[in-house]
């Protein structure tokens, strides 16, 4: 039976991508950028990806889904979860134009009920093979190939001094817009927890995460240096 912690990352997973669907287009962008900020800020959702992403070729598989008229998922839940994941990625940043795709592969007179079939056909399947592996990865135990204890442990002694500060200092920021507030406080938690599980692969992952989502974020300039010195001394990043 999945934990609590693994039940409530799902369910928000899950509810992300509800609202994308019980959404119109013009909420597309904002929507897609939600999905992508929850899994890169909770731990156990970033672990699932870093599996689900091994030995995964976005490309190859890409090719697949578009061999033909319909646009087609993968039929493995690893693999819908990390190309999926990675589409979103690709439509966050505009590699992909969001608009276009919906037009070639899911065309109709009416635009918007293009993009529901798009919800539909993607997004659904999104959620369904997140919870599908959630469900498969809790039954099994962490490889001690991806600890690595004495590090991950030095370098959450020496850093947890400026995630409580820089939490802090987001915290009490009342120039900060609450949405962008909730966002840094949402991917500092995240980070220090994945000391907690003293998986290098996620702490890598959560912190590259952290620190684009921080990067326009002045006052957070020192903090981000001086975490970021930490990690590379022990060689997590």
């Amino acid at each position: 039976m999945p934990s609590k912690n693994v039940t409530q990352a799902y369910s928000l997973i899950s509810e992300r991508g509800k609202t994308m669907m019980n959404s119109k287009f013009i909420m597309s962008s904002n929507c897609i950028s939600s999905i992508l900020k929850t899994i890169a800020s909770i731990p156990v959702l970033t672990n699932y990806l870093i599996k689900c992403s091994q030995d995964f070729s976005f490309d190859q598989v890409m090719d697949r889904a578009t061999s033909t008229s319909k646009f087609t998922l993968p039929a493995q839940q690893k693999e819908i979860v990390a190309f999926v994941t990675e589409l979103l990625y690709k439509f966050d940043r505009k590699d992909i134009d969001l608009t276009k795709f919906i037009k070639i592969y899911y065309p109709s007179k009416n635009f918007e009920a293009s993009y529901k079939m798009f919800t539909q056909d993607i997004i659904l399947p999104y959620i369904m093979a997140f919870n599908g592996i959630v469900r498969e990865e809790e039954t099994k135990d962490i490889h001690l190939s991806d600890v690595a204890q004495a590090p991950a442990h030095a370098a959450k002694t020496q850093a947890t001094q400026y995630i409580l500060a820089l939490t802090e200092l987001v915290t009490n920021d009342n120039n900060l817009k609450d949405e962008l507030r909730d966002d840094y406080l949402l991917m500092l938690e995240g980070f220090l927890y994945s000391f907690e599980l003293n998986r290098t692969k996620m702490i890598k992952v959560v912190w590259t995460g952290l620190k684009s989502v921080m990067a326009q974020y002045k006052p957070a300039v020192s903090y981000i240096a001086a975490i970021e010195k930490i990690l590379a001394t022990y060689a997590l990043i």
